[in-house]
């Protein structure tokens, strides 16, 4: 619900790994939050911004009724409602007070065939629709619309089905993603759009350009994998795999994209389901990442949204779904106390990536009744929230003896204790060496690691008592 929400902070007050941009239209609003930027949607899972204009065309993928686009123009973006769930289209779909909403530039009915947003073309490519807005229906391929999303629409190939997402990279080429599978890359020969397949991902979910490199493209898995085609050679980039979620059919790793300075910085963002089923957006810059928003996403497995883009203003911009299928009655995608069924505005520029190990503090008895204990105990904690792990070996008559590792999370400055418990192969083995009156020496290894991956580690020794 949206109670659930952290509290919004004060206008421009700096976010851990964000700041809100001047200009957001509610950051000023009590009980807002100062990240929402275009309100009132059910799943909008692809906007882009047309470059020379910078106007705004989301795809909005409907219930029962209506699947929608809409135009908003650079100048009416900041604050505007697009109706739902009030609204569905311009179909009324809830009673609600009256409200003033932009209605869609384009709408049909909702089924199989969802919409899934393109973009304005501006590519030599595609000389025939120049300034048209193409973008996919999942079913029944690509389709094109007239300057800010004027119908007629027009079924231009039904050769690409399955469609998840429309990109290009730094040099215009176009490319559809086919969740069967299929990387497309889109052409034109006399007048009749070509479709070449260029590649095989696993449910690819999207392409973006490569700053600073035209001729590359970043292709984006449902399941959490990001590869590198440069030149036509596919390399791996980023392996997700172990942070997302991607069990419903629209989980997974929805939106990926580099920063403007990516040719410099190395900068780039990912937003997916996390492991708890919330949306999750992060930097990278390599294999470092650095957690950038968690938005609760509790109540089901689809209406994530899933886009990310940098707009003209160098502010990053990201779709999220209302969170719920059963028609948004929780009212998240119109409270403004919600990040939910929004476009939300940051501003990531003075963004920081912590490469600081964390402090470990342990305190471990040098002499310890490690029979009686069945195992070897130590207490840990950190001077930052982290988890804790621990191992330990005994090395009794030659062999090496392995406990069983544990391991727990603590708030900074919290003070744990973990126990690597004996198996019960080194609990035999230990008595026989007590027996003989033996000295035996346990090897205890303790781990730290933070919420970014940096870890600092020590090991003490034990020594056995009776």
């Amino acid at each position: 619900m949206a109670a659930a929400l952290l509290a919004p902070p004060a206008f421009a007050t700096p976010h851990p790994t964000y700041r809100i941009p001047p200009g957001n239209p509610f950051a000023a609003v009590p009980g807002a939050r100062p990240e929402v930027y275009v309100y009132g949607m059910r799943n909008p899972y692809r906007f882009t911004f047309d470059a020379p204009t910078g106007d705004l065309y989301v795809a909005d993928v409907g219930g029962t009724n209506h699947e929608e686009v809409d135009y908003l123009p650079r100048a009416r973006i900041a604050g505007t409602n697009l109706g739902w769930h009030c609204f569905e289209g311009t179909l009324a779909f809830k009673p609600c007070a009256k409200i003033k909403y932009q209605k869609p530039a384009y709408q049909y009915p909702s089924g199989p065939d969802v919409v899934i947003g393109g973009f304005v073309v501006r590519t030599p490519d595609l000389p025939s629709l120049s300034g048209r807005y193409l973008y996919g229906q999942y079913e029944t391929g690509l389709w094109t619309l007239g300057p800010q999303a004027a119908p007629p629409a027009t079924n231009v190939s039904s050769a690409v089905t399955s469609v998840t997402s429309l990109g290009q990279d730094g040099a215009g080429h176009v490319y559809v993603t086919s969740y069967d599978g299929p990387l497309y890359r889109i052409g034109e020969s006399a007048g009749a759009l070509t479709v070449t397949k260029v590649g095989d991902f696993i449910i690819p979910t999207e392409t973006q350009p490569v700053p600073g490199n035209p001729n590359a493209l970043f292709v984006a898995e449902k399941r959490g994998m990001v590869f590198l085609r440069s030149n036509g050679v596919v390399s791996q980039y980023l392996d997700l795999r172990d942070l997302v979620r991607d069990e419903g059919y629209e989980e997974g790793l929805l939106g990926f994209v580099a920063a403007p300075d990516y040719a410099t910085s190395r900068r780039a963002f990912a937003f997916y389901s996390n492991n708890a089923g919330d949306i999750q957006v992060d930097e990278f810059r390599g294999a470092v990442r650095s957690p950038l928003l968690t938005i609760p996403h509790p109540y089901a497995d689809a209406h994530h949204g899933g886009m990310l883009a940098f707009g003209a203003d160098g502010y990053l911009y990201l779709s999220t779904g209302d969170g719920d299928p059963r028609g948004d009655v929780r009212n998240n995608a119109q409270g403004l106390d919600s990040l939910l069924g929004k476009i939300l505005r940051i501003d990531v520029s003075a963004t920081t990536v912590d490469l600081r190990k964390p402090r470990l503090r342990p305190t471990v008895s040098k002499e310890q009744r490690v029979l009686r204990l069945h195992g070897v105990a130590a207490y840990a904690s950190c001077n930052e929230r982290c988890s804790v792990f621990a191992s330990a070996s005994a090395r009794i008559g030659g062999r090496t003896y392995e406990l069983t590792p544990t391991g727990t999370a603590a708030r900074a400055g919290q003070r744990r204790r973990l126990k690597v418990a004996l198996t019960a192969s080194a609990t035999r083995a230990l008595k026989r060496a007590l027996k003989r009156h033996r000295k035996i020496t346990v090897r205890l290894k303790l781990r730290a690691e933070d919420p970014t991956g940096n870890a600092t580690g020590t090991t003490r020794s034990v020594l056995v008592s009776r």
